[in-house]
């Protein structure tokens, strides 16, 4: 038979290819079992590992999401205990209270800008203001009182349950 007969139609085909387009030798791991193909390293770009703006906003959303019943229990509770609290401590009658004023002290403090006032009484011990009212200055506003009067003293809201020795917003004088 000739080289390029009719009759040898069905040649290998690997003898046909090139060895161009087979792979190397070095790429194969021969030992037990099939040859293996080796991984070449591609240098490629990595992505960095960013966690966007939102998408932790999303994340946190859905964290308090899946508490959401352990804060309303909390916020229950604390609700229960602040009404407790409000309910024994507020009375609206001694928010004010009448006093003869015996001596006023005026009270300079390290702050140029903040002085006080402390006025002694009979009725109610020691009481302290740092505040006017009407925006008049308050040297000007501790020299108008007057010994021996009486003035309704209207108490500050932390110390409006106690009977002596409070602080006091703001005077008025009662006239008899």
């Amino acid at each position: 038979m000739k080289k390029n007969s009719p009759r040898k139609k069905n040649v290998s085909k690997k003898r046909n290819t090139s060895k161009k387009k087979s792979y190397p030798a070095e790429n194969y791991i021969t030992g037990i079992g099939t040859p293996k193909k080796i991984n070449k390293k591609r240098y490629t770009k990595k992505k960095k590992n960013k966690v966007d703006f939102k998408e932790y906003l999303r994340k946190k959303a859905k964290a308090v999401w899946n508490t959401r019943d352990v804060i309303i229990i909390m916020a229950v509770i604390l609700g229960f205990f602040a009404s407790l609290h409000f309910m024994t401590s507020y009375n609206p009658g001694n928010e004010s209270a009448i006093c003869t004023v015996t001596s006023v002290e005026i009270i300079e403090h390290e702050d140029p800008y903040w002085t006080s006032g402390e006025f002694e009484t009979e009725e109610c011990g020691i009481i302290t203001s740092s505040k006017s009212p009407d925006g008049i200055p308050i040297r000007i506003y501790l020299q108008n009182f007057e010994t021996g009067k009486k003035y309704r003293a209207y108490k500050t809201f932390y110390t409006r349950n106690d009977e002596f020795d409070f602080s006091v917003l703001r005077f008025e004088e009662i006239k008899e």
